[in-house]
């Protein structure tokens, strides 16, 4: 299914620190969902809603809303195999607030 990506302001600046290579395939991974549709990009469900999708090695959490909008919450340099806590509260945190 295609969704609209849109971002919070702080998962906008957590891209801008992402290397040149990173952004790119965010990037490309955010088209692809806007144009062919989700089920063609890596991504989990994490818990409570909140979700990730998973490329390379950053990693975007965010949740669903209404009309097929798909908001980012949070961005970030995966360095383990299991998404933080850290993370997935922040994320949730913030998702909140919109």
């Amino acid at each position: 299914m295609i969704y609209k990506i849109e971002k919070l302001k702080q998962a906008e600046k957590e891209i801008a620190d992402l290397t040149k290579i990173q952004q790119k395939a965010l990037k490309d991974d955010f088209e692809t969902i806007e144009t062919k549709g989700l089920e063609f990009v890596k991504r989990r469900y994490l818990r409570d809603g909140l979700f990730e999708i998973k490329t390379n090695d950053v990693r975007a959490l965010f949740k669903f809303q209404e009309e097929r909008i798909i908001l980012i919450g949070l961005v970030y340099e995966k360095r383990s195999n299991k998404a933080p806590d850290y993370y997935i509260n922040l994320a949730q945190k913030r998702l909140k607030e919109v």
